[in-house]
């Protein structure tokens, strides 16, 4: 059975009644608080039997009680909040003020009706029941076997009740357990008790106490196999269930003497190699027994790991590992990986690569021995690409740049390449000295040509169009002054085929003494950083007033400034650094 609560009849009483409207036009509303009364949902399983009726939500109420019903009437600004209750039959409700009373067992409609507008309701009906006064057990005393059952039947007064009927429970649900039927069943030697409780709301209950008897029925070991070494000994525990048992002794005995002995405490030595059984009988009653398998092995007393496998991601490889001595009775070993999101290892000493990384393979013996050997494994990354960082490279005629690559994926192994020009006369191309990812690329002519690096791993490749000629002399200036602010105006022109998209002037500060002007309000030297970041193409000028003064701080004052253009960017890719003695220079004097 399911009482209703509040929350899930608002929405049906609101459906079930009527509404006006009050001041400002809202609707008028009734709601019932149900949260203590005890009402059910239309077609609630708990009134079977009591109503066949459906339409309404249920109040059952024992005869002779009385309930107030509380109503909130809504919305606020409602004047009269008062409401009126009404029956259908007076003979079995009473409906007095806020307050209904069960007269006579049987039904009737409970109206409740705004004081304001009798137009807007709400409806329940009201189940009238004569409630159990008494109830008693047969027969009144008992008791039951473990695994027995006995069956109590309850007796009702009065005679007419409503529902007799009653729900079964116990607090020693340990010892005994009762079903829906009043069925009672043993579980554990102790005195237990059963509760029976009237079903009809009235909360009336009667007990009884049942004795319930145990014997010894079961032997359990802690081990049903064991397994011991040639010479060794190792211990069998018996429990006698129920724990409660009065008889808990117990005797040992072994199949087989010529393989393994037992004492009278369970302690089980190895004699030879075989197998056999150790018995525990109990002395209470002989029928109850237990059985333990013995293993008795020459264990494993060292485990050799062969060299570590070379292993890649994705592939497999076989590990190489025996168990000593030779004649080892279980020579199984268990496998586990130290980080299996690196590398896993399966029953039979199969590697699988996961991800590039190192992981440890640990062996273990499974015969009981607790041997145990590591073995260190390298998972290598194949190569799966290639691509340079750069798509041209800007070569000066007579000198050296490096361009690097990037080999994917990240945890790759194998960082070895190999370079070629397509043309050497224009560029000849050799491993950078210190980074195997990148080239060093000398410019011998004046010319485009193609440099590619291919990998060692997996022979992928990679392109790089190469551009050989003066780019140093690719900008000049055309004018520098500051304006009353103290902020640099530059004019640099492209005199090259080249798109740029960037510049930096690099911008030294003095004194007319030839002491430095700290001007660079990061780190207080002498030297700042003035970028262009505009795009300019063959033959255009910069605008004065484009040029990004980062950590240069005007306020600080200087007589003599020298402007060296650094470095540009090509296309937004290639950065072109201008040796320092070839940076193209000015100058600005302050007078």
């Amino acid at each position: 059975m399911k009482k209703i609560l509040v929350p899930l009849l608002v929405l049906t009483l609101l459906c079930l009644g009527m509404t006006a409207l009050a001041e400002g036009g809202d609707a008028i509303t009734l709601e019932l608080n149900t949260s203590k009364l005890p009402v059910y949902a239309a077609g609630d399983p708990y009134l079977d039997g009591l109503t066949e009726q459906t339409d309404l939500p249920v109040l059952v109420i024992p005869v002779k009680k009385a309930y107030q019903l509380s109503v909130k009437v809504q919305p606020q600004s409602v004047k009269n909040k008062k409401v009126t209750l009404s029956v259908d039959n007076g003979d079995v409700v009473k409906a007095a003020g806020n307050t209904v009373t069960g007269k006579a067992p049987g039904e009737a409609v409970l109206t409740i009706a705004s004081a304001q507008d009798p137009g807007v309701t709400i409806q329940y009906r009201i189940v009238v029941i004569q409630p159990i006064t008494r109830i008693t057990l047969t027969p009144s005393a008992k008791s039951v076997a473990v695994g027995g059952t006995i069956t109590l039947t309850p007796v009702f007064t009065p005679e007419n009740a409503t529902r007799k009927q009653v729900t079964w429970s116990t607090t020693t649900d340990k010892l005994l357990s009762v079903d829906e039927n009043g069925v009672v069943t043993g579980i554990k030697k102790g005195n237990g008790r059963v509760t029976a409780t009237a079903a009809d709301g009235s909360n009336l209950r009667v007990s009884i106490n049942i004795n319930v008897t145990q014997g010894a029925e079961e032997i359990t070991l802690d081990k049903p196999e064991l397994t011991v070494d040639v010479g060794k000994t190792a211990m069998l525990k018996a429990t006698i269930l129920p724990k409660d048992t009065n008889n808990k002794k117990v005797s040992w005995s072994s199949s087989d003497e010529g393989i393994a002995k037992v004492n009278a405490q369970g302690r089980v030595q190895g004699v030879t190699v075989g197998e056999c059984e150790i018995v525990c009988t109990s002395q209470d009653n002989g029928e109850v027994h237990a059985k333990a398998t013995v293993h008795v092995q020459q264990p494993v007393k060292k485990i050799v790991f062969g060299a570590a496998p070379n292993i890649y991601k994705d592939e497999t490889a076989q590990l190489i590992c025996t168990a000593e001595p030779a004649d080892a009775t279980n020579p199984v070993l268990k496998f586990t990986s130290s980080n299996p999101k690196i590398l896993t290892v399966d029953e039979d000493g199969t590697l699988t690569g996961i991800s590039a990384g190192d992981a440890t393979i640990i062996a273990e013996s499974t015969d009981g021995s607790r041997r145990k050997a590591q073995l260190k494994v390298r998972v290598m990354q194949h190569v799966t690409g290639v691509r340079f960082l750069r798509h041209t490279a800007y070569i000066d005629l007579g000198t050296s740049s490096s361009a690097g690559v990037v080999i994917e994926p990240d945890k790759f192994t194998n960082h070895h390449m190999s370079w070629e020009s397509e043309d050497d006369s224009i560029a000849s191309v050799s491993q950078d000295r210190k980074v195997l990812s990148k080239a060093d690329i000398r410019g011998n002519r004046e010319g485009t040509t193609t440099v590619t690096g291919t990998t060692e791993d997996g022979g992928f490749k990679a392109y790089l169009t190469v551009r050989v000629g003066h780019w140093d002399n690719a900008l000049r200036w055309v004018n520098a002054e500051i304006d009353g602010r103290g902020n640099f105006l530059f004019r640099v022109k492209n005199t090259s085929d080249l798109t740029i998209t960037r510049v930096v002037v690099e911008v030294e500060c003095f004194e007319d003494d030839g002491t430095p002007a700290h001007v660079n309000r990061r780190d207080a030297g002498n030297k700042v950083n003035i970028t262009y970041n505009k795009t300019l193409g063959p033959g255009e000028t910069t605008s004065e007033r484009g040029w990004n003064a980062g950590d240069y701080d005007n306020m600080i004052g200087w007589d003599v400034a020298k402007c060296r253009i650094k470095m540009f960017v090509i296309d937004n890719d290639w950065e072109k650094w201008i040796p320092a003695n070839r940076r193209p220079t000015t100058q600005i004097t302050i007078y």
